[in-house]
């Protein structure tokens, strides 16, 4: 059975795309999308059919419509640090992930990528927190960067 989209979690500015023909139409999450399109809606952040025609090979905006595991904050890894390196793991991650970003990321506001759950890993590894869990909880949501 189809699990339900509920187009109300596309992110306003997220461009969809209506290319019918295209083979990965049906895994797509910018087609899905527009499929769920509610009719209220009367303008949409579309993909320019000229650019849809004018691309030669794979297409480079393709979202895939499977769901990633992303981590909600990391106050154990915090925790965990020693007063010697808890500054400097700080000032790592506001440099990776600019000042706004990582209070909203470590509080659990913002999802993790998974990507940037390798790099706390690494980090806190590097200055010697070693746990079986890092993060506070975890999420299945689409990405839709």
């Amino acid at each position: 059975m189809k699990e339900p989209f509920d187009y109300s979690i596309v992110p306003y500015t997220f461009g969809l795309c209506a290319a019918e023909e295209c083979p990965r139409a049906t895994t797509c999450l910018r087609h899905i999308a527009l499929e769920y399109a509610p009719a209220e809606r009367v303008f949409l952040s579309i993909m320019n059919p000229n650019r849809l025609k004018a691309m030669k090979s794979a297409c480079d905006y393709y979202r895939s419509n499977e769901k990633v595991r992303y981590a909600r904050g990391f106050m154990r890894t915090i925790s965990a640090l020693t007063v010697r390196v808890a500054d400097t793991f700080r000032y790592r991650m506001i440099e990776y992930m600019g000042r706004k970003n990582y209070y909203l990321k470590r509080r659990g506001d913002m999802n993790l990528s998974p990507v940037e759950q390798r790099r706390i890993i690494a980090v806190a590894k590097e200055l010697g927190v070693s746990l079986d869990e890092y993060f506070d909880g975890y999420v299945e949501d689409y990405n839709w960067g």
